[in-house]
Formats: structure tokens, C-alpha cells, sequence
């Protein structure tokens, strides 16, 4: 049986439930690439500002970046992550409208137990997960400096309370050839499209040497102007993934002699370029995660873990990890035969089991935000875990 703190917080989220779902509902309607979420910054934060949380935007020098504040009396500081941005032709398949409203909502929620137990609330509108780690920035920044414990909520096809991240790097090649007439003299070109190509092949015999937690894949971005044409400039961006940063960057330079031998091979000259920073992998708080994962169960919920090192992507929220506790639990909003990235996420992104998910995330979080603020065993455990102490 919950106690009366927690009942009331339920509550709250109840009471919040047609803002919540209508803040969701527009992030859905009104999906933006990275970077570009002005509609979604601005809509949360005239939200958070009009529930007496004092609001800073633009923050790290981001446009689309704000952080949401309340506080009362001294105490600990709990940070709630909104993400915001949309995919490129998928709108919100990653389902980045319910996180953002689950975190607001956990917030407003747990605002109203202020008074009894003193602490700070934080919400921190993270801009361009998918693309570019805008929390990369708001790391370096210092924005989690006074934070004592983060949470987000992602939807998924299955409730998991521990789920790992890969660490990543993105690279863009480009190649430099020269061009010629393809079919009348063919032998004056150098071909910066076969470089490309060339370089995909080498990764793809890479692969079979390479450890069963790594990934790299990529696409072609540049690959001529016409049939007849040998191409004298090509580009490919990859992707370089790992569970932790120094295999990530040992396979890197791998990757980067992939490249070399297709310039090689074809006589093309090359230049690498970092597209962003490094996601770093996600150090898992199994304390944090095991709060969490009571009060989840409290509310009714089952939770399915599976593997938590299998079936894994890469998210910025790794960098969060590394600086502060953090946990990103996963919610069930649809069926195993559907993914994030699919367009069937995003349809699941605005669907009843999508928004109820929502809520329930929401709820869960708000939970173990209380638990944190007035548990100061509870919050020094946690610490403890994240300084290097023994896993609870």
C-alpha cells in the first residue's frame, strides 16, 4: 500500500493528465529535426514557467535548450530529461513527445510535495538526441553539476528497468578523385564513387573480426552527378559503436584504415571528418534503477527484463551517466514486432497504450523523485554506486 505522500502524487498526475496528453499530442502534430525544436522548447517552457518554475532558455549556448527550476528549503536536486526531436521522414518514431511529456509531468508532480520535504525539481529541455548529443553540451556546461540523481522514461515494445547503451562516434569520409567521360575515356578519371564503395566492402569484411557488441554501419551521402561522369567527389557517414569508449576508439582507427585502403586502391585522395562528439556508453546505477523499478511495480505495472546488454542503440543520455546517477527505464507502448525507428513507433507514439505509457512514466518517476528527496539513505546509496561502491 502506498503511503499518503505517494497517493497524493498520483493524484497530481491524474489532475495534470489533459495538459500532459495535450503537450504530447502537440509535440506529435508538430514534429522538428535536431536542433530545431523552437516549437517544442518554447511549448515546454511556457508550461514549466506557467507553473511557477523559473525558466532559462538558450541554455549552453542552444538555442532550443532550457532548463526549469523549483525549489524549496534546502535538500537534494532531481533532474527530469525532456528530449524533443523528431526523425527525418518518421516524425516521432523514437516516441520523444512522450518522454518530454512523462518528464514535465514528473516534475509538476512532484512540485506540489516541495513544502513537506524540501529539495529541488529540475526539468532540462535536452534538444537533438537523435542527432548532434545536445546534452553533450549542457554536460560541459555544468547544467548537472548540482544534480544529484537524473530520470527519463523511454517507450520501447518492452518494460525494462536496466538496459545498456553503446558508445558512438560519428565519421564522415569524403573522397577526392578526378573526373573523366565514363565511357570515352575512362582511364583519365580517378573514381571517388569506387573509393566509397571500396571502403564499405573493407568495413563489411571488418565486421567478422570485430567483438559481438560492436557496430559500425553507415550510408552513401555523395556518389556522383551522372551515369556518364566518374565521379570526382563521394561521401559516406558512419556510425562506430562499442559498450565502452576504448574498444569504440580502437575499432575507430580501424575503420579509419578501411578508408585509407580505398584511397589507396583507387588513386583518390581522402579526408576524414568528425560529424559531432562521442556518445559515451551508459554507466548503470542499479540502485537508482531498483527505486525505480518499485514503485513501477507498485503502480501495477510488470516488467519484463530481458538481457542488458542485448538488443542495444546509443543515446547522449550515456553522457548524463557519466557525470551524475541516472537511470532511462523503458515502457511498453506496443508489440515486440515493433521497434523504435519504425514507422509504426510513430503511430504507437500517439496511440492510447502510447499516452498511457505516459502517464504511468510520469507517475513512476514522480515516485522516485519523492523516494530521493525524503530517503537520504535511499539518495546515499545511490551516490555511493556512482562513486564505485559495491552494487546494492
Amino acid at each position: 500500500m502506498l503511503d499518503p505522500q505517494k497517493q497524493a502524487l498520483i493524484k497530481e498526475v491524474e489532475r495534470l493528465k489533459p495538459e500532459l496528453l495535450e503537450i504530447s499530442r502537440f509535440l506529435h502534430a508538430n514534429p522538428e529535426l535536431a536542433f530545431e525544436e523552437h516549437k517544442a522548447a518554447e511549448r515546454l517552457s511556457r508550461t514549466m514557467e506557467k507553473h511557477g518554475f523559473s525558466v532559462e532558455r538558450s541554455v549552453a549556448g542552444l538555442p532550443t535548450a532550457f532548463t526549469a527550476s523549483r525549489d524549496s528549503a534546502e535538500g537534494p536536486t532531481i533532474a527530469f530529461l525532456a528530449e524533443y526531436d523528431a526523425l527525418p521522414g518518421l516524425g516521432h518514431a523514437c516516441g520523444h513527445n512522450l518522454i518530454a511529456a512523462g518528464s514535465v509531468g514528473a516534475a509538476l508532480a512532484l512540485k506540489a510535495a516541495l513544502g513537506e520535504v524540501g529539495g529541488r525539481v529540475l526539468v532540462v529541455g535536452c534538444p537533438a538526441e537523435e542527432k548532434g548529443g545536445g546534452k553533450i553540451p549542457l554536460v560541459e556546461s555544468g547544467v548537472f553539476r548540482s544534480v544529484d540523481a537524473a530520470m527519463l522514461v523511454h517507450p520501447s515494445n518492452r518494460t525494462e528497468i536496466v538496459k545498456r547503451a553503446l558508445g558512438m562516434r560519428d565519421v564522415q569520409v569524403e573522397f577526392f578523385g578526378k573526373a573523366s567521360h565514363a565511357a570515352a575515356t575512362p582511364h583519365l578519371g580517378r573514381n571517388a564513387l569506387d573509393a566509397v564503395i571500396l571502403a564499405f566492402t573493407n568495413i563489411n569484411a571488418l565486421r567478422q573480426q570485430i567483438r559481438p557488441d560492436a557496430r559500425v554501419h553507415g550510408i552513401i551521402t555523395h556518389g556522383g552527378k551522372a551515369p556518364n561522369i566518374i565521379p570526382d567527389h563521394a561521401a559516406a557517414l558512419f556510425y562506430v559503436r562499442a559498450l565502452d569508449m576504448a574498444y569504440l576508439e580502437e575499432l575507430y582507427q580501424k575503420v579509419l584504415g578501411c578508408f585509407e585502403a580505398a584511397a589507396m586502391a583507387t588513386g583518390c585522395r581522402y579526408q576524414v571528418k568528425r560529424a559531432g562528439s562521442d556518445y559515451h556508453p551508459h554507466k548503470i546505477n542499479y540502485a537508482l534503477a531498483e527505486l525505480f523499478r518499485k514503485n513501477l511495480e507498485a503502480l501495477g505495472a510488470q516488467v519484463d527484463q530481458g538481457p542488458e546488454d542485448q538488443d542495444l542503440g546509443s543515446t547522449d543520455v550515456g553522457n548524463v551517466s557519466q557525470v551524475v546517477p541516472t537511470v532511462q527505464p523503458m515502457i511498453a507502448i506496443c508489440g515486440p514486432s515493433v521497434a523504435c525507428h519504425m514507422p509504426e513507433f510513430a503511430v504507437a507514439s500517439a496511440s492510447r497504450a502510447g499516452e498511457e505509457g505516459m502517464l504511468l512514466a510520469a507517475t513512476a518517476m514522480a515516485l522516485s523523485g519523492l523516494d530521493l528527496l525524503r530517503d537520504r539513505d535511499a539518495l546515499r546509496r545511490v551516490k555511493q554506486e556512482f562513486a564505485g561502491g559495491t552494487r546494492p
